[in-house]
């Protein structure tokens, strides 16, 4: 719609204060009546026959019964309304109970045209984001693997679980490839786990013979007459080990200088260093029982002849060791790392290569791509083993090609929920158990389904009774949750914006990149203990505790807190925290370098919190400009500047004075009651004429039916991976009716949309795809 029609459906929304309209499904001559009655009083002088602004005649609207045929511009009135932006400001308004009639009036209209048409929506083909990817990485082959160099994932709506901006670039598709063969790469070697090993320097070995021994430097010992030294070693167990001296010499007489190496007196072996002026490793093999042993090296054939009468056989023979390993027991049996028993459940005998690699990866490939494989997709990975079998690579090796081309399929790399042919354009159908497998999992985990999970949706149980409540539960109990508790928490919150405000040290010189960590950290265990105690959403804008650690205790002016550790703390009476509004996360990620910001708090106040975001500032409007108010005045008298502009207005009337109920917090957070020489006034007004003072007053607005919604719009859409539209609205509806009535606790939330349509429904697209 463009801005100037939009301009049009705001005029004809503050038209719609109509008086005595019936209440919800009216008849449609007396509807049509009263609208036309309504259009000449109030809209035809601008949207007639003598003017039409915007090029818009609102006369044929006014003449119509019905609103089904102009959708979306009957969703904007009621919006508009029901919001309280319309009628504007300076015009009369409609009593409150005529405005929620009319509201009802329209959406009464508006079901009545969905009536036998139920639309669950569609989500695009959606991609696994970087989070998601570590996560399923994880749980899938237990490596971890984190994939800071892909590119950063888009959001919409406010998250980065949205399927239509989840696409790959090309940058994408590369770093994907390097990341199979780096996770491979340790799958694969976690079959060949090295035995133990300890290093040790030839300068820590002990000896008696000052004359003939020295250090030379980097830790080498000089034998420069026959001497030996020892070193006491720990060796971990029973078994055969492998001892590795490093050492070299300088040549002179007709042998090499030779190092003779023994355990506890029993000679071990000889070794003829024949290398000069560079340390080479020399390995002897022994059995040693477990425990301390004395590991003795002796030079035992020292040569020194200045006047030999052949010129060759001159010269002085020493011997330098640089150090020596102890590598052992090797000759134990070693248990595989479970990212590699993962894959490989058992091992072919010959001749059985093929078979066997066909078993593992119809095996594999169900759990990476979350559903049973079938015979033709395990026919073409199982093609690549044996092509790679067939140019000599070791039966393991085969099976690393075809891991990695599953890691990089976009079976794995994507959720995929592909309707089946007999289903038409248009029409909706049921989700498979594997498809709501994966998306309560992703929901709830922000990873791929467990094995309890996928084997419900392979027993056809989970959408049995009350299995998919009870799933839920469980998933939200255990620890992979965290997951949704941290990205859920943070992006509604919008706290990962606090990153990006570079606070002027000068200005706020207790600020540290350490309180900035803790500010996150409280709002972190805050979310975390709704969600396990099971609180309701109320406490989420209320509580009566909170957790910090000293150094944001002290911030907070809250006593007897000591040390790093975060510990939970009761909020005593009258202290200004408790709840998200009170924390120093919210607070910073909201404000400016120098000062509060009441334009951005008033505007996360309302998009976050009430599900109602303001539009978009028009264009061509600059920023406030510090430099031409007076400096010395209340921020509030300075914006109202801001106010001045008719341009400006419409939006800043709204989204202010809500701001300024949180003026007493400065940008980091701190309490503060007044703001330089002036005291703070932080008394605000919602459009619908609520009147607040302070953060109290804020509170006690925020807890009812309109946080409650716009908590659960948000939950929704971060579960459903898409923007909800006009036709979720009674998915909605019934979503909230399940959270009052469990009290609004955060799990009867979480049930009441997982088993919504939405969730466990889609609509094929017109196109059939």
């Amino acid at each position: 719609m463009s801005g100037a029609w939009f301009k049009i459906f705001q005029r004809i929304a503050a038209a719609l204060a109509l008086a005595g309209l019936p209440h919800a499904r009216a008849a449609a001559p007396m509807a049509a009546q009263q609208l036309k009655s309504f259009g000449e009083k109030y809209c035809f002088s601008c949207h007639g026959a003598e003017k039409q602004k915007g090029d818009f005649d609102f006369r044929p609207y006014a003449a119509k019964a019905g609103v089904a045929t102009d959708r979306k511009v009957w969703e904007k009135v009621a919006e508009l309304l029901d919001s309280h932006e319309m009628p504007p400001k300076g015009k009369s308004q409609p009593p409150a109970g005529q405005r929620q009639a009319l509201v009802d009036w329209i959406d009464g209209q508006l079901a009545g045209s969905d009536a036998g048409q139920m639309n669950p929506g569609r989500v695009t083909l959606r991609r696994l984001n970087r989070e998601e990817y570590r996560n399923t990485i994880r749980d899938l082959l237990a490596v971890k693997f984190d994939p800071v160099d892909f590119p950063q994932d888009e959001t919409a709506f406010g998250f980065d679980t949205i399927a239509d901006v989840l696409t790959i670039q090309p940058l994408l598709m590369e770093r994907y490839l390097a990341a199979a063969d780096e996770i491979v790469t340790q799958v694969l070697a976690g079959q060949k786990q090295a035995p133990p090993k300890e290093t040790f320097r030839g300068e820590q070995m002990k000896h008696t013979n000052n004359e003939g021994i020295h250090t030379v430097g980097n830790g080498v010992l000089g034998f420069y007459r026959e001497a030996d030294a020892s070193l006491a070693v720990e060796f971990r167990a029973d078994g055969e080990y492998v001892l590795r001296f490093r050492a070299y010499g300088d040549q002179a007489g007709p042998d090499a200088p030779r190092l003779v190496v023994s355990i506890d007196g029993g000679e071990v072996g000889a070794i003829d260093v024949k290398n000069s002026g560079k340390a080479v490793a020399h390995e002897l093999k022994t059995t040693v029982k477990g425990g301390s042993h004395q590991v003795r090296a002796a030079y035992v054939n020292n040569y020194n002849e200045g006047n030999h009468p052949d010129p060759k056989m001159r010269g002085d023979r020493n011997l330098y060791v640089a150090g020596f390993e102890v590598v052992g027991p090797v000759n134990v049996k070693r248990e595989s790392s479970e990212g590699f028993r993962r894959v490989f459940a058992r091992l072919p005998e010959p001749g059985t290569e093929a078979k066997v690699a066909r078993e593992l990866l119809s095996s594999f490939a169900s759990r990476a791509y979350r559903r049973p494989v079938d015979s033709a997709e395990v026919e073409r990975l199982g093609g690549l083993v044996d092509g790679a079998m067939a140019e000599k690579a070791p039966f393991i090796e085969a099976m690393g090609v075809a891991v990695q081309a599953i890691l990089c399929s976009p079976n794995f790399l994507f959720r995929w929920e592909l309707d089946p042919d007999a289903v038409k354009p248009a029409a909706v159908r049921n989700l498979n158990e594997y498809e709501v497998a994966s998306r309560l999992s992703y929901f709830l985990w922000s990873s791929m389904p467990d094995e309890r999970l996928s084997g419900l949706a392979a027993m056809g149980a989970l959408l049995k009774g009350d299995m998919l409540r009870r799933e839920a539960a469980r998933l939200l109990a255990d620890a992979r949750a965290q997951a949704f508790i941290a990205n859920f928490s943070s992006q509604w919150l919008q706290i990962r914006a606090m990153d990006e405000v570079e606070i002027d040290a000068a200005k706020f010189p207790k600020f540290s990149p350490k309180l900035r960590d803790a500010m996150k950290e409280e709002t972190r265990l805050f979310f975390e203990a709704i969600v396990r105690e099971d609180r309701s959403i109320f406490d989420l804008i209320d509580a009566d505790f909170t957790f910090v650690n000293q150094r944001l205790a002290e911030h907070y002016g809250l006593a007897d807190v000591k040390g790093d550790t975060f510990r939970r703390v009761q909020i005593p009476p009258g202290v200004p925290r408790g709840g998200v509004l009170g924390q120093g996360s919210v607070l910073l990620a909201t404000s400016m370098p120098t000062r509060t910001s009441p334009v951005v708090r008033g505007k996360w106040v309302l998009e976050q919190l009430l599900g109602t975001p303001p539009p978009p500032p028009p264009a061509n409007v600059p920023p406030l400009e510090e430099t031409k108010v007076d400096k010395d005045a209340p921020l509030r008298a300075r914006l109202e500047q801001h106010r001045a502009n008719p341009d400006c207005a419409a939006c800043h009337d709204k989204i202010d004075p809500v701001g300024f109920t949180l003026e007493n917090y400065d940008a980091i957070g701190a309490w503060r009651v007044q703001e330089g020489n002036n005291r703070i006034d932080s008394s605000g007004m919602f459009t619908d004429g609520s009147k607040v003072d302070g953060l109290p007053g804020l509170k006690k607005y925020l807890k009812g039916d309109k946080f409650s919604r716009a908590f659960a719009q948000k939950m929704m859409i971060y579960a459903l991976c898409r923007g909800l539209e006009r036709t979720d609205k009674h998915a909605l509806d019934e979503v909230v009716r399940k959270m009052a009535a469990g009290g609004y606790r955060m799990s009867t939330l979480v049930t009441a949309i997982v088993s919504s349509e939405p969730f466990l429904k889609r609509r094929r697209d017109e196109a059939g795809r």
